[in-house]
């Protein structure tokens, strides 16, 4: 028996003690984070929850609940139902208070924990059952997970609560990977046939993908163990048809088809929302995953942050030198790996666990470059190889040095995320330390700045104003700065009735001409719009046109700004033949989203189109599936009878005498 086997032979402890050892760990777990679920809303949660109305169930009436399964049509290239379902739960059951989603995010990453620890548990028995040793190591699978609850980057998968949707989708992949792994097992072991391989996936991967899409890399992570521990083969040694079969159909077939769809559209537009090409994302990535290993397991307050919008691109191999390092390094970590396959499969395994985790979100697809939620999967590969290495295979051997090990990184990890907890406990906190560690991070600025200004309410002489402005000017023509602080600026001085610089309107369109309008460009533009219209702002007609012509130009006519911009034109501009034409072309971009449908109704509604408004209502009442439009259909009905009713009859047409038709 090898060193590797023997170490996995070692006197098995018992269960129960696997499991108070698990039980005590999820409560520092709460603990850990107790503090962040006292904080507020950040970034993609006003999209998702707080300014999301589909969210905001307030009956049983199963239209409504539907309704709220689609609100990220349009958003996302999934609906995402289940995710939706959940917010517009906690929205049902304890309104907008942001205690109790974040609570649910606690809830559902502690079930991940256990689904973690009983797919480690297998895993371990897996190889026990190939490799040769004893694969009862439960201690060890509770330690891990503790530890992977526990960890330091894992804490905006769990307190940014739009991000329920990665640790939701993971709840599937880590269910699907227990589920694979026992009936491969039990397969190897003659026990079990092929069947339900197929199954395990088919159906993990499906409610996964309702989550997130992260779930459709389940199949991968199970090619990943049975390349680490099998082989793809079976007890005799001969290749196993079952699982090559399984992984053809549900990973090669779909990675192809994935691909060539992509390529449809992905080369094309990038370049009309992102201000990277395809090239410099693949060279910046290497770089970025090599932060993400150090954040994981030597994790560092100062460097663990929300916002990394500050991360300079890589525009060749040594343009910065760290590139070169970064492929060169990761390329013989991956070769270590595959080195380390026969004696170390557990190394080997979670080292490939952790490049699959970010096939999708570090590679072609152009996603933002750094988010540190993508480690949620990732992070516990890491773990994985780590615990190979100082425990399993062989690892040290005093098992008090273990002990001692993981007892350390245990504190070590729960102090460094109760101190980011506390960060999060607050949202002016929050936005505090987000700046000071991110001077140069434009979104880190501008965040405090609109903290300052929300913490000022009404009170137009507020310090909190002259402190937000100073913050915003300074952040506003940083070289990397998109147009939110410029915005956030006229907004600010504009409701405290104080001038509005000429300049900022001139940054912002000369920005808008410079690059493509990132997607929060875009919300700023439409932002500036209803400032305008609702009276926060002051009317600058000119200057909103400028505006919106530079941004639809340089987004190649964003769906969105399409929409506001038909208001515009109508609202401001007077042109209906205009605001019809656009209407019209957003709803038959996106014929599925009863937003566009009813911006249409209202429009034509608006220039005394009634029977044109009536023909559009039609449309949307074909997606009124479950009743889930009524309550939009019956005001739009309500609308278009009202203006019916106050038009003045054609001159030409005799109105006949009697009692009112109306």
């Amino acid at each position: 028996m090898n060193a590797s086997s023997s170490s996995l032979s070692e006197k098995p402890a018992t269960p129960a003690k696997a499991w108070y050892l698990l039980a005590g760990l999820m409560l520092l777990t709460v603990l850990a984070y107790w503090p962040a679920l006292h904080g507020g809303y950040i970034f993609d949660d006003g999209i998702y929850f707080v300014d999301n109305p589909d969210i905001h169930v307030t009956t049983l009436y199963p239209g409504d609940w539907l309704r709220a399964a689609q609100s990220q049509a349009g958003i996302n290239l999934l609906v995402r139902p289940l995710s939706s379902l959940s917010f517009a739960a906690n929205y049902y059951f304890t309104g907008a208070d942001p205690f109790w989603p974040k609570l649910t995010n606690v809830g559902i990453h502690l079930l991940n924990g256990l689904l973690l620890f009983l797919l480690l548990r297998e895993l371990f028995r897996l190889r026990a059952t190939v490799r040769g040793g004893d694969g009862r190591h439960a201690v060890a699978a509770a330690a891990i997970t503790g530890l992977w609850l526990l960890l330091p980057i894992n804490l905006t998968g769990v307190a940014y609560v739009s991000q329920r949707m990665e640790a939701l989708a993971n709840v599937f992949v880590f269910l699907g990977l227990f589920w694979y792994l026992r009936v491969r097992r039990q397969h190897y072991q003659g026990a079990a046939g092929a069947r339900m391989l197929w199954i395990s996936l088919i159906v993990c991967t499906f409610l996964g993908l309702t989550a997130k899409e992260d779930a459709a890399l389940l199949p991968l992570y199970t090619a990943c163990a049975e390349f680490a521990i099998t082989g793809f083969r079976e007890r005799g040694g001969k290749p196993s048809r079952a699982a090559l079969w399984t992984h053809f159909a549900l990973l090669i077939v779909p990675l192809i088809a994935g691909l060539v769809w992509m390529s449809t559209w992905m080369f094309r537009n990038v370049g009309n929302y992102r201000s990277f090409s395809i090239g410099e994302r693949l060279l910046t990535e290497p770089r970025v995953l090599v932060d993400y290993i150090h954040w994981t397991l030597l994790p560092n307050l100062g460097a663990l942050t929300f916002y990394h919008d500050d991360l300079v691109v890589s525009h060749g191999l040594i343009d910065p030198p760290t590139t070169l390092l970064a492929i060169v390094s990761l390329l013989a970590l991956l070769g270590f790996a595959f080195w380390q396959r026969k004696t170390r499969p557990l190394f080997c395994l979670g080292i490939l666990w952790f490049f699959a985790g970010h096939s999708m979100t570090a590679t072609v697809i152009p996603l933002e470059l750094v988010f540190e939620h993508r480690n949620y999967f990732p992070s516990m590969g890491l773990l994985l190889a780590a615990a190979s290495l100082l425990a399993l295979e062989p690892g040290m051997r005093l098992p008090a040095a273990k002990s001692l090990a993981a007892a350390g990184l245990v504190a070590f990890f729960a102090f460094i995320t109760f101190l980011r907890a506390e960060e999060w406990s607050n949202p002016l906190r929050l936005a505090y330390s987000e700046a000071l560690k991110r001077p140069d991070s434009s979104r880190a600025q501008y965040e405090l700045a609109r903290t300052l200004i929300v913490a000022a309410g009404n009170n137009e002489n507020s310090p909190l104003i002259d402190e937000s402005t100073r913050i915003l000017q300074r952040t506003a023509f940083l070289p990397d700065s998109g147009i939110g602080p410029l915005q956030a600026l006229i907004f600010v001085n504009g409701r405290a009735h104080r001038p509005i610089d000429p300049a900022w309107w001139q940054a912002i369109i000369r920005k808008l001409n410079d690059r493509a309008p990132t997607q929060t460009d875009i919300a700023v533009v439409i932002f500036l719009f209803h400032c305008q219209v609702d009276g926060d702002c002051p009317e600058q007609k000119q200057e909103m046109l400028d505006t919106f012509t530079a941004a639809l130009v340089r987004s190649n006519g964003n769906i969105n700004l399409m929409s506001a911009y038909a208001d515009f034109a109508l609202r401001e501009l007077g042109d209906a033949a205009l605001a019809e034409r656009m209407s019209r072309d957003v709803v038959a971009a996106k014929p599925q989203i009863p937003v566009y449908r009813a911006n249409l109704v209202r429009m034509l509604i608006s220039t005394h189109q009634f029977d044109a408004a009536e023909q559009a209502l039609s449309g949307l009442a074909a997606l009124d599936h479950l009743g889930s439009l009524d309550v939009l259909i019956a005001s739009l009905k309500a609308e278009l009878a009202s203006a019916r009713a106050a038009s003045p009859a054609p001159a030409d047409v005799k109105m006949p005498d009697g009692p009112s038709t109306r």
